[in-house]
């Protein structure tokens, strides 16, 4: 991938100071998060069948473990808290 070209600040009272969305114009439906200046994890939208977001940490969708179904998230930003509780907890 080339390097992003988009940026959106996650709210530092939800999510703490340095945490970030990074991403691409060219490809509006994939975020990587970022925390410290790393990537913990990305957020995507479609990949389901479904036109709302996933959280992706360490190369799985975050979801029910039960189910296997991944949970599905109205916001890029909502499917980062999902990452970041999984990065923060190490789940």
């Amino acid at each position: 991938m080339p390097d992003n070209d988009a940026q959106r600040d996650l709210d530092p009272a939800a999510f703490g100071d340095w945490r970030k969305l990074l991403g691409w114009t060219v490809q509006p439906d994939v975020w990587l998060v970022t925390a410290e200046g790393h990537t913990v994890g990305w957020v995507e939208r479609g990949v389901v069948g479904s036109a709302r977001w996933v959280a992706v940490y360490e190369g799985y969708f975050l979801g029910d473990p039960a189910t296997q179904e991944p949970i599905l998230h109205d916001t890029p930003e909502q499917a980062a808290h999902t990452v970041m509780k999984a990065y923060l907890h190490q789940v």
